[in-house]
């Protein structure tokens, strides 16, 4: 029922030696603008450090330590007053006319008739 194979016809390949990864370079920022401007606050901190001092959580020149931090986690625990809604709505520009209708035509488009 079973029968040996034929040797094969191609010697194997020789085995090449792994070579170590190339090291990678060090991301550079391609804007000398920003460059020039260099900040202590990572790039994923910015928004939450605007928004808590548009919030008058913190002042302008005030430092942002954690009483600051867990000021403003608690801000999004309960409903919102009004000015805070009005200050993230100016901050994120998620009033404005273009945004609106994007939603807007979203919301239509996602609509299902039922029948």
């Amino acid at each position: 029922m079973f029968t040996d194979l034929p040797p094969p016809a191609l010697e194997a390949p020789p085995q090449a030696t792994a070579k170590p990864p190339a090291p990678t370079p060090a991301p550079k920022r391609q804007s000398s603008r920003l460059m020039a401007r260099p900040s202590s606050v990572p790039v994923s901190r910015r928004a939450t450090h605007r928004l808590m001092r548009q919030l008058d959580i913190i002042s302008q020149g005030q430092a942002i330590g954690d009483e600051a931090v867990a000021q403003y986690e608690h801000t999004y625990h309960s409903p919102m007053p009004r000015k805070t809604v009005v200050a993230l709505a100016a901050v994120t520009r998620v009033a404005s006319g273009v945004v609106m209708a994007a939603l807007a035509a979203d919301a239509e488009a996602a609509q299902v008739e039922v029948v």
